[in-house]
């Protein structure tokens, strides 16, 4: 068969909020790259030509512009020259791919596609093939290897436990990893050895930090939300803040837990932790303090690094620790917010098995390490070189043994959510104190 590569118009729209930031490199240096990618694999350790054979249509939440689709075409070029019987059709849909994608699975019309990991399971868990079987197979285009062997088990263990149920539906890559990321070098001025595991501890590095003449801590509107949640579902856990958001009486917000987490909070403010700019500062004006060096530490996912390079630069000292622990919490530090990019391939799939087999192929091995690479993202297989600036999120990511929602779902009552986050940027800003932060979050849950 001809190989061939098909596109529509896409239409982007923004990407949910762990990968939204990815921030693509450009496409012209991704593109550069690509061309050169289909030599550096020997076919030789790969099945040989004609042994696979048939249709893969993917429908891709890339825009074709983007740099990560630079590294799907380089992908489906190397594959479909290595295997000429393969055609592989794409639609490169942007994120529009969440408005169409489910008449075209009902339709039979798609063979594999992508989204954000939380928009792909459980949402369409019932559309997925169950991939459990074939990870641990030998693998013929991983070099007889099983994808197990390569997978980061963390990253497996999120996309089971996202799925609801003991199947694997989904192929992961570009995972992203929420954590406190700080300027190193400002730690090791102010005498700072060790990152702080808890909130005590925290507390002591901002005072260091302080007193070394240093801004601790900033925040501004696009991350402002993930402090209090941070901290309240360190604290009680994912069903009391899902509670919080809901419970139409309010009664969660009268718990002691949130009075400590909101005082947490104002406390921050009081001390001279956070930044003077704290209740003014828009997206990105938190992130660039610390880039700049007029802050230490923020809040944020791993993206954040590629986001700012042009004004941090390469070779920025960063570092990175989870969310510290408040006494008490039943959420320790390896409960944590991972992100990432899911590849499902359709349980009535032309061939489930050779869109299995590309999945694999192109997010592990080189074009793992050329994504990566290219758009400053964490890398899928164990065995890929990660971006040196990404380094730091190593551990945070390892570690995790829990993955949890965002905020801990905090922002998933949307009428809450602007509301939620205003308030938390004036907490945060000395604007307000904890007592009222509480009682208007409580009323804008109950409508009282």
């Amino acid at each position: 068969m001809k190989k061939a590569i098909s596109s529509v118009l896409a239409l982007g729209m923004s990407l949910s909020m762990l990968t939204a930031c990815g921030g693509a490199a450009s496409s012209s240096t991704a593109a550069s790259t690509a061309g050169s990618a289909s030599t550096a694999t020997s076919a030789s350790a790969l099945p040989e030509a004609g042994t696979l054979s048939g249709t893969i249509r993917y429908a891709s939440m890339w825009n074709e512009t983007e740099a990560q689709a630079d590294v799907i075409k380089a992908a489906i070029e190397e594959f479909t020259t290595i295997y000429p019987d393969v055609e592989i059709t794409v639609d490169w849909l942007g994120r529009d791919v969440r408005k169409t994608i489910q008449a075209s699975l009902d339709a039979g019309q798609v063979d594999l596609w992508d989204s954000p990991l939380d928009a792909v399971l459980p949402n369409y868990a019932d559309y997925g093939y169950d991939l459990t079987e074939l990870m641990a197979a030998e693998n013929p285009v991983l070099d007889g290897k099983t994808y197990n062997d390569l997978a980061n088990p963390t990253l497996m263990e999120a996309v089971k436990s996202a799925g609801g149920n003991d199947q694997i539906l989904a192929v992961p890559y570009t995972p992203t990893v929420i954590g406190m990321f700080y300027n190193k070098d400002q730690f090791a001025e102010a005498g700072i050895t060790e990152e702080p595991q808890t909130w005590e501890e925290f507390l002591d590095v901002c005072e260091k930090l302080k007193a070394a003449g240093f801004t601790p801590l900033s925040v501004d509107d696009g991350y402002v939300v993930l402090p209090f949640a941070s901290y309240i579902g360190r604290l009680k856990g994912l069903d009391f803040v899902d509670q919080l958001i809901s419970d139409p009486e309010g009664t969660p917000w009268d718990d002691p837990a949130v009075k400590e987490a909101a005082e947490a909070m104002q406390e921050l403010w009081d001390k001279g932790y956070m930044s003077a700019n704290s209740a003014s500062n828009k997206y990105p004006a938190g992130q660039n303090e610390v880039a700049m060096g007029n802050a230490t530490m923020y809040l944020v996912g791993s993206y954040m690094l590629n986001e700012v390079v042009s004004i941090a630069g390469e070779d920025f000292n960063w570092g990175c620790f989870a969310f510290p622990a408040p006494e008490g919490s039943v959420n320790g530090v390896d409960v944590n917010t991972i992100g990432m990019q899911a590849l499902q391939v359709a349980k009535n799939a032309t061939d489930p098995e050779l869109a299995f087999y590309f999945a694999t192929f192109f997010t592990t091995g080189k074009y793992d390490e050329m994504m990566s690479q290219q758009t400053n993202s964490i890398p899928t297989a164990v065995d890929t070189e990660w971006p040196a600036m990404l380094e730091c999120a190593k551990p945070v990511l390892n570690s995790t043994k829990v993955n949890v929602p965002y905020g801990f779902g905090i922002q998933y009552n949307a009428d809450f959510t602007p509301i939620y986050k205003e308030l938390a940027q004036k907490l945060l800003g000395g604007q307000t104190d904890a007592a009222t932060f509480i009682a208007e979050c409580k009323a804008a849950v109950t409508g009282k």
